[in-house]
């Protein structure tokens, strides 16, 4: 089988095309589908234009490149984290710390993302790429799967829905980082004993949640 694109930045870590993605992570993250232009990433990327076309065809497929990027990260950490101690029958509580704490530290250590998926969710009505039908959706399906699995009880579609959506919103608000929320809380929850305070909170609220 033929490597995508993807495959081939992610095994070339310091090459031109992985270089173009990151730039496009960032310029999109700062200024959204709309705002983003192929000539900034380009700069950015320290490339022409002419380069930028040659190994990503178009804005769009960047765009799109760039949110699969971000969930396979995501659901490959989950099922890293996950698969061993869901094999254990006493694992529930300790699966639930390590998930929450992984996902946690994700967007904290990337903040690219939560602005990304923010500006997704703002931008969604005005593009349509197939991003939620062909990222978002499977994605969302393996994480229904293993929050069954995680609840004290078996959860309706329903309610696995509500629980992802909560906890993804809860995480993309406070790991946004805002000038408003670091002066509510007295700091940025990317770093420091409030970083380790805010994501216990958060620990503490999905156990909740999932103890309902």
């Amino acid at each position: 089988m033929a490597k995508s694109a993807l495959d081939k930045a992610r095994e070339a870590p310091g090459s031109t095309k992985a270089r173009i993605l990151a730039a496009a992570e960032a310029v999109f993250a700062a200024k959204g589908f709309q705002g983003a232009s192929t000539r900034e990433i380009a700069a950015r990327a320290g490339v022409n234009i002419s380069s930028l076309h040659y190994h990503w065809e178009s804005k769009e497929t960047l765009y799109f490149t760039v949110f699969r990027n971000i969930y396979d990260q995501i659901v490959d950490l989950l099922r890293n984290t996950l698969a061993p101690l869901l094999a254990r029958q006493d694992a529930r509580e300790s699966a639930i710390d390590a998930t929450m704490r992984q996902l946690f530290d994700f967007f904290a250590d990337n903040p690219n993302v939560p602005k990304l998926l923010m500006r997704r969710i703002v931008e969604n009505e005005e593009i349509e790429l197939g991003i939620e039908r062909d990222i978002l959706a499977p994605a969302w399906s393996v994480f229904s799967t293993w929050v069954g699995r995680l609840g004290s009880r078996t959860l309706t579609d329903d309610e696995s829905r509500l629980f992802m959506l909560s906890m993804h919103s809860v995480l993309l608000v406070f790991l946004l980082d805002s000038r408003s929320y670091q002066s509510l809380l007295g700091g940025s929850v990317r770093s420091g004993p409030l970083r380790e305070q805010v994501r216990r909170h958060v620990i503490q609220l999905v156990r909740r949640l999932l103890a309902a």
